[in-house]
């Protein structure tokens, strides 16, 4: 088990590592988006973080797309108190910068890993704690013209959703391929893929992202509708860029498709153990589930490590007994629900349509379907093989529909796009 090692931090730290978030929906003002570095945690600090979701957020906990944890309803004079609590047990939180409208609150977000590293494939563990452990809490990197993104694939397939992050990294050999520039919201330029930069030898990967995080820092706008990164190297050019790049490191051409997105469900490790991926709906957790799944972890994985996933799921690595683990899980959750279905919080931001209550009206579609609030994408809908895009029009709630990157249908209601799915869960939508 791993032991937790409590850190007293001076309370102006707290200006760098941790915030609460704004809400604007379901009674909550704030929430708490809490860092976990590639998504992997122990049995033990998931088993903290349920106290603390009890403690602080009503008992209610969501996984995020960046493999984050976060509560709602935070009381924003407990702040400094649950920060502290968070640094008792080894976690930081996202910048989060809604109150600001200027450019230059951003940091650097979790980063998100494939949730096999170090079991299938590569391993980028020390490259995410690297990124990690520098870029967080560093008063050089907290005043970016915007948040930026990293994602970081060993397994070979596009399980980190390449297209959509600043940064993403493709294991390949000795040596990484680069995409930059996805983002996948409305803001200027618009919907972006990350496009193929180059391929990055992994010595040279860690001060390669540092000297893009560098250049992106001069970038000066002004407001935060065009202070994305995807902007920047719009702006700038990925000519440019490159050119600058290869004065500090050798960069080969590459071309290669990332491929689909998809989702590791169960299978071999290299090490002969087994992977178990339980699918959580719409990421939706509660303080007991949270512990049933430190508990089950504690029980049945080798390792005692848990690895979220970027699609709001839960992968237990390290397993001898996976058909034992199944049924301990099937106490607490539906093992059938579909792993590729997501959904964004988008009654918490305020807006006027539930995306992770209308969820359930497509479990029975067998594509990746993911459902977004509103034009930021923050669920991916862009990427899905069936993605919705809320919107809310002469008083009508409607939806343009998306698949595999293409707009294929625009203005629908809920129940014209629960046909348009080829199957629905069988409940009337209006």
């Amino acid at each position: 088990m791993e032991s937790t090692q409590v850190v007293e931090i001076n309370i102006d730290d707290f200006l760098w590592k941790y915030s609460l978030g704004r809400d604007d929906g379901m009674n909550s003002s704030h929430f708490l988006r809490i860092k976990i570095p590639g998504g992997i945690l122990s049995s033990e600090k998931l088993s903290k973080l349920a106290d603390l979701c009890d403690e602080y957020g009503k008992g209610y906990a969501e996984i995020t797309t960046r493999q984050d944890i976060q509560f709602h309803w935070i009381d924003v004079e407990r702040g400094i108190e649950i920060f502290r609590e968070l640094s008792k047990i080894g976690f930081t939180t996202d910048l989060c910068g809604q109150a600001f409208m200027e450019a230059c609150h951003g940091d650097v977000r979790n980063v998100v890993c494939c949730p096999l590293t170090g079991k299938t494939g590569g391993d980028a563990r020390k490259l995410v704690r690297r990124i990690t452990e520098f870029f967080s809490g560093n008063p050089a990197y907290v005043t970016l013209p915007h948040k930026f993104k990293i994602a970081i694939a060993t397994c070979g397939q596009n399980c980190v959703r390449v297209e959509a992050h600043d940064i993403s990294l493709l294991r390949r050999g000795s040596g990484y391929l680069v995409y930059l520039g996805g983002g996948i919201g409305i803001s200027r330029p618009g919907i972006r893929f990350a496009r193929p930069f180059g391929v990055i030898q992994e010595t040279d990967v860690f001060d390669f992202i540092k000297e893009i995080v560098e250049a992106y820092k001069t970038f000066r706008v002004s407001g935060k509708h065009e202070a994305r990164f995807k902007n920047f190297l719009e702006v700038l050019g990925v000519d440019a860029l490159r050119r600058d790049m290869e004065k500090k490191f050798e960069i080969k051409n590459f071309k290669l498709e990332p491929g689909k997105p998809s989702e590791h469900e169960f299978g071999k490790q290299e090490n002969g153990m087994e992977y178990f991926t339980l699918p959580v709906e719409s990421g939706v957790l509660n303080s007991e589930k949270l512990r049933a799944i430190a508990n089950a972890c504690e029980d049945f994985s080798e390792s005692g490590e848990i690895r979220l996933t970027p699609w709001q799921n839960v992968c237990f690595v390290d397993i001898t007994d996976v058909d034992s683990l199944k049924v301990e899980l099937s106490r607490y959750f539906d093992l059938n629900v579909p792993r590729m279905h997501l959904a964004c919080p988008s009654n918490f931001c305020g807006k006027r349509i539930d995306a992770k209550g209308i969820l359930p009206l497509f479990r029975k579609v067998e594509k990746s379907v993911a459902i977004s609030g509103c034009s930021n994408g923050c669920a991916c809908h862009i990427m899905a093989e069936f993605g919705l895009c809320a919107k809310f029009r002469k008083g009508k709630q409607l939806f343009d529909v998306y698949s595999n990157g293409k707009l294929i249908a625009e203005n629908l209601t809920l129940y014209q796009t629960v046909e348009l799915a080829g199957g629905g869960n069988g409940v009337k939508t209006g």
